[in-house]
């Protein structure tokens, strides 16, 4: 099996929550991006950790992770071009596929505070065993048992004869949360994509995949964060 390479992406200049990579967190004083870099870098089975971003504090940081906890921490600068919020995915994923040419991408997010070293341990194990079984990529996904509209009517459950069928009735439909995913290099510049042509979707529970995207959200995970602390729970 090619190396594992672990890729945190931070982009600079959040719009929704300011400083959203290194605003303290539960108590990370450098916040979401300190949280998931002591988190990947409990994943024994990462060769490198590439962290990609034009945010010089992310940058600093990583580069004083890398020469003081884990050497295997990579900074790399990202074009400006690719650090834009109007940066179509498409370019940034072709930028990622030609990083490195022999290795197994585990891309995840510092906005999924709650994916724990032993969770991307779990991810990868499940990877080399889709893999063995056809599959050429893995992609975490949250099962949603819920009642979807559109302006036509219900998506995802027939309302005859049942008008409201069980909740857990339903036929789900799966979300792609961005907790990870997997796939060959390789098979990204192939597919020019960070889903392969047959990907394995990988259903983690809901309170594991929720993530930041708003500042109320990043609020309400910290305060969830303290609260499972003070449980005795781990972050990492």
């Amino acid at each position: 099996m090619p190396p594992y390479i672990g890729f945190l992406p931070c982009r600079a200049g959040s719009e929704r929550v300011p400083n959203k990579n290194t605003r303290p967190f539960a108590g990370f004083q450098k916040g979401l991006v300190e949280l998931k870099l002591r988190q990947m870098a409990a994943v024994p089975e990462l060769a490198e950790i590439i962290v990609s971003s034009n945010d010089q504090q992310v940058l600093d940081y990583a580069a004083d992770f890398a020469a003081n906890l884990d050497a295997r921490i990579k900074p790399l600068p990202r074009p400006d071009e690719l650090g834009r919020s109007s940066t179509a995915m498409d370019d940034f994923i072709l930028y990622i596929a030609d990083l490195v040419q022999d290795g197994v991408i585990v891309w995840s997010h510092v906005t999924s505070p709650f994916v724990r070293g032993e969770d991307y341990r779990h991810f990868i194990r499940e990877y080399e065993a889709c893999v063995a079984k056809g599959h050429d990529s893995l992609i975490t996904v949250t099962t949603l048992h819920k009642f979807l509209w559109d302006e036509k009517g219900p998506i995802n459950y027939n309302p005859h004869p049942i008008k409201w069928p069980r909740s857990q009735d339903i036929k789900p439909i799966m979300e792609i949360n961005h907790a990870a995913y997997i796939m060959p290099f390789a098979v990204m510049r192939e597919a020019r994509d960070r889903i392969g042509a047959k990907p394995y979707f990988m259903p983690i529970a809901e309170d594991v995949a929720m993530d930041i995207d708003w500042l109320d959200q990043f609020i309400l995970l910290e305060r969830l964060a303290w609260l499972r602390l003070d449980a005795g729970e781990q972050l990492i």
